[in-house]
């Protein structure tokens, strides 16, 4: 009788709604974790991603303007076309990139179930 010893959290409607978002997010998310954690699991996620889309993106953006110096300045019409292109595609591929290198990274950081719980003592 009353030997039941678990922590409660309440949360506002707001904070909630996050928390429920997030942990859609993070299938594999434990209930007890908070939602400080979550957040922050969050913010290290989507930075990663957002970084190796901005270096890939500016990849594309200067191997383009490698394409339009080749045409502009020196007058190598086909070569210039072609690594041009190569760019505008890394640059036009970028959204889709950066929604997958996103999934994987969430795949990465969901948090795996405890397995330093105590086991239950029952008498």
């Amino acid at each position: 009788m009353g030997n039941d010893h678990r922590a409660t959290y309440r949360y506002t409607a707001v904070e909630q709604r996050e928390l429920d978002s997030l942990r859609q997010r993070y299938a594999q998310t434990p209930p007890e974790q908070r939602l400080e954690e979550l957040r922050e699991i969050d913010r290290a996620v989507t930075r990663r991603a957002t970084v190796w889309a901005v270096l890939i993106g500016v990849a594309g953006t200067l191997v383009f303007g490698v394409g339009l110096t080749l045409v502009l300045s020196f007058g190598f019409m086909p070569a210039g076309i072609v690594v041009g292109c190569i760019g505008i595609a890394v640059m036009a591929a970028m959204p889709a990139l950066y929604g997958e290198i996103l999934r994987r990274e969430q795949r990465k950081a969901a948090p795996q179930p405890r397995k330093d719980k105590p086991e239950e003592i029952k008498t």
